[in-house]
């Protein structure tokens, strides 16, 4: 089954990031695709670096760029990081995210199983 995961929220607002993180990790193991997590709206604040959070555990850029390895394309809303953030995505993660646009989500949402909002 091919999964798309759109993220919405902010790594901080709510568990909902780590949930979405866990569900796309053990998606893949099960051995379904997921070909891209895509972030838009406070979702884009994902793709910040650095190296711990405010509980000591690995920001979520990090985490993120593990599951890129796994053939998942991560996916920052254009719009969303022009307006909440100063450099793009790839000037911020070097490079495991790219920028995309609206129309590029309805084409990855129009080839997939299931769309999954976090």
């Amino acid at each position: 089954m091919k999964l798309l995961v759109i993220i919405t929220e902010s790594p901080w607002g709510a568990s909902l990031s780590s949930a979405a993180l866990r569900f796309v990790r053990a998606a893949l193991e099960q051995g379904h695709a997921v070909p891209a997590v895509f972030f838009r709206d406070d979702g884009v604040y994902h793709v910040l670096g650095g190296r711990l959070s405010d509980d000591g555990l690995l920001r979520p850029s990090k985490a993120w760029q593990s599951i890129s390895g796994q053939g998942t394309r991560l996916l920052v809303c254009s719009a969303a990081a022009a307006r909440r953030l100063d450099a793009t995505a790839t000037e911020i993660s070097g490079g495991a995210f790219q920028e995309a646009g609206l129309a590029q989500l309805w084409d990855l949402a129009s080839r997939s199983d299931r769309v999954v909002v976090f």
